[in-house]
């Protein structure tokens, strides 16, 4: 529980990067906790310099005035299986277990599987991240639901300070994945 009167803390994986990005430019960050719209509008205007939170390069791209970086990481939500199925390719009347936190049930659902909220013993399938797999003991399927490229968002025409932001994402995207799993609940 936070003190009275403090603003909380980004945190996370971008939240990260960012303070990284800032300590090795030698800069503060004034924090602004804003709903997606509201923070690529601020880019948009020129009153944020760097906006973070999940975006995709599809989120950015259609925002008149706002540029999306160079995508840092790209994220696959694909089937895992386990077990006698470890690599079924047919998803069709099969039970998948889709964390209630991502929006993939409608996903599984076209593919033909059945979305269920909870891992179960005998469960043998599951929609993830690719970087989840491992830790869930699950070897990936031929089935991708879904492709995101991960990026962050400056004003249209600001060049320099897109390349910077760029040299920086370069020289980190290998860590991506293990800073995933570190931070991941």
């Amino acid at each position: 529980m936070g003190r009275a009167g403090r603003r909380p803390t980004a945190t996370g994986v971008e939240a990260d990067l960012t303070r990284a990005f800032a300590e090795a430019l030698g800069v503060a960050i004034e924090w602004k906790h804003l709903g997606a719209f509201a923070a690529l509008e601020g880019v948009e205007k020129g009153d944020i310099d760097l906006a973070i939170g999940g975006f995709t390069r599809k989120d950015v791209t259609p925002v008149k005035g706002a540029a999306p970086s160079y995508a840092y990481f790209e994220e696959s939500f694909v089937i895992g299986s386990r077990g006698p199925d470890a690599l079924a390719d047919d998803i069709e009347g099969q039970r998948v277990f889709v964390p209630p936190h991502l929006p993939l049930a409608a996903l599984v659902e076209k593919e033909g599987g059945i979305p269920v909220d909870h891992w179960a013993e005998g469960l043998n399938l599951a929609a993830l991240p690719h970087w989840k797999l491992e830790e869930k003991d699950l070897t990936a399927t031929e089935t991708t639901l879904q492709r995101a490229q991960h990026v962050f968002a400056v004003q249209q025409g600001e060049n320099a300070w897109l390349m910077e932001i760029e040299g920086f994402l370069r020289d980190e995207a290998g860590t991506i994945g293990a800073r995933l799993r570190a931070s991941a609940p």
